[in-house]
């Protein structure tokens, strides 16, 4: 089993068309990949986004901890379709 995992049986030779045709379900396959993390990528710095203007806001922060505590949660764990309608100058608390 070893000696397979560094010599690895001789596949048949593929002609011109099947390598281009492999290629491009890889390519297809590598680029529905990117669309996804690209957009795991968006919710994530989306929420860190929040996260971080509730930290920034000290003085409410000291004064309702829980409140910030909240805030933080619901960035953490709302589901990503509610997070579309978040600008920059949504108020947070």
């Amino acid at each position: 089993m070893l000696y397979h995992a560094f010599h690895p049986p001789d596949q048949p030779s593929l002609t011109h068309e099947q390598r281009t045709e492999r290629l491009r379900a890889e390519l297809a396959a590598t680029q529905q990949a990117l669309c996804v993390l690209q957009g795991a990528l968006t919710d994530a710095k989306t929420r860190l986004g929040m996260i971080s203007r509730i930290a920034r806001d000290v003085e409410r922060t000291r004064r309702a901890p829980g409140a910030s505590w909240a805030a933080v949660r619901a960035a953490l764990y709302s589901r990503p379709e509610g997070l579309k309608d978040v600008g920059p100058d949504l108020p947070i608390l």
